[in-house]
């Protein structure tokens, strides 16, 4: 790409609006989009197109006030003649935006996913299951590339802070062969990004779903008491929290190797919390109730297609079950039918070495 791409960046959360200033400050021609039901995530910058993006103690990335080319919620006038769509919005809303997107497509564009959890496979194979001739790439990370949020009732609607800048994030492509041509086009813009061998890699080494479930559920009662009014981080990880993420890591590391996948390295979860940025971060409470995106998200997009690969390498995930059962019990909804499937994720009657090769390489 002899030029600098032009970014249409779609969502309206944390991300998304962290994603577009960033870029805009980068010098991108950027244009945020959201879908019309959520129109009012992008009010308060419909008019300026302006964004402004704080860092926090220790960031050191891109701040300022981010100009944005467009901000719409036009999906066609968003995303027609841009280079790089970036979808940055929670699991739960991928199907929408890429039901959406599929008659908008134009050939040569890439499309990323941030963070995955199956985004990537999901939106190929619908584009395969709606037959279009578009030649297109589709990717995902395993991360958003930033620890942020937004429209914090002490900075203000219009402004994003960052917490933390990420270091190293996974990318890979649907299928896996074409990660490098993605890679090449975006290592540009994120030098931080880095080639994992598929999308199960990506879906499976988001931190989230090792994290969030014993986040929320042992702090169940602090939450619904307190309404998340607590320092979710700094208080809400004790050892005996910090023994179920590193459980729920061991199982989930099982499964990555199973599929000869190297699991990340990591150590004891509470000990890297003890002093991690989001630990001493003054703003980071729990969240005001257990439907949260840290369940609603992270459980059935998360938890729940882990639990059915390890049944089908026969790795025990047993803590990773029970987070699913008591997050289905709490919420008064079955997760384990609301997840994701193998069969809605196109892998159903594959082993694990069938799995590889369809996400490493197509027939």
């Amino acid at each position: 790409m002899k030029t600098r791409p032009k970014v249409a960046v779609l969502g309206g959360g944390n991300s998304a609006l962290t994603m577009a200033a960033d870029l805009a400050l980068e010098g991108l021609q950027v244009s945020l989009c959201d879908l019309p039901r959520f129109a009012i995530n992008l009010k308060p910058i419909m008019q300026s197109r302006q964004i402004e993006k704080y860092g926090s103690r220790g960031t050191e990335g891109r701040t300022g006030r981010g100009e944005l080319h467009n901000v719409t919620t036009n999906l066609h006038e968003a995303v027609k003649g841009v280079d790089l769509i970036f979808i940055a919005v929670p699991a739960y809303a991928h199907l929408p935006f890429f039901k959406a997107l599929i008659g908008e497509l134009e050939d040569g564009q890439i499309v990323v996913v941030f963070p995955g959890n199956w985004g990537a496979l999901r939106l190929h194979n619908l584009l395969q299951k709606e037959g279009t001739n578009k030649k297109v790439l589709v990717a995902e990370t395993s991360r958003c590339m930033h620890i942020c949020r937004a429209a914090e009732p002490w900075l203000g609607p219009a402004r994003v802070r960052v917490i933390i800048e990420r270091g190293t994030v996974q990318i890979a492509a649907m299928p896996g062969n074409n990660t490098q041509k993605v890679l090449d086009v975006l290592k540009g813009i994120y030098p931080n990004l880095t080639p994992a061998r598929n999308v199960l890699e990506t879906s499976l080494n988001n931190g989230n779903i090792v994290v969030h479930g014993p986040l929320v559920l042992m702090n169940a009662g602090w939450i619904e008491h307190t309404g998340g009014q607590f320092m979710i981080y700094r208080d809400g990880v004790t050892p005996a929290v910090g023994r179920a993420m590193d459980a729920i890591g061991g199982e989930r590391d099982a499964v990555l190797q199973a599929f000869g996948i190297r699991p990340p390295a990591r150590g004891a979860f509470y000990d890297q919390n003890k002093d991690a940025a989001w630990t001493r971060d003054p703003c980071e409470t729990g969240p005001p109730d257990l439907r949260h995106r840290y369940i609603s998200e992270d459980i059935p997009f998360g938890l729940v297609p882990l639990a059915y690969l390890a049944d089908l390498v026969d790795v025990s995930t047993p803590i990773s079950d029970a987070m699913v059962a008591l997050s289905s019990l709490v919420n008064r909804v079955d997760y384990w039918r609301k997840g994701l499937t193998l069969k809605q994720l196109g892998l159903a009657g594959l082993d694990s070495e069938a799995i590889t090769r369809k996400l490493q390489q197509e027939d």
